[in-house]
């Protein structure tokens, strides 16, 4: 996987949090206060100043009501539609699962 590709997928990935949370009418700050973190955790995570792990993500997703595999499915299927070079692909053929 290029990565270009890998920084695409992370950029889908940012947006679609920042998505989520502006579509549930959330702000940074109150978001920041359910998770327990300052304000500037959002901010950074958002801009891609601060990179997400797996737990964190969980964890955002459960703040916003948000099932995180429907989550991690509806970022599969817009990572698909982009096209080129997938890093879902890849690991799909790479796991077997295509």
């Amino acid at each position: 996987m290029s990565r270009s590709s890998f920084n695409n997928a992370y950029k889908l990935f940012l947006t679609m949090l920042k998505e989520l949370r502006q579509k549930n009418k959330v702000t940074q700050s109150k978001l920041a206060t359910l998770l327990g973190a300052p304000q500037s955790y959002v901010s950074k995570y958002e801009i891609g100043e601060r990179r997400l792990d797996l737990i964190e993500t969980i964890e955002i997703c459960r703040a916003l009501n948000t099932d995180f595999v429907a989550f991690i499915a509806h970022f599969a299927k817009r990572l698909d539609a982009q096209g080129k070079d997938s890093p879902t692909r890849a690991r799909q053929t790479r796991y077997g699962q295509r």
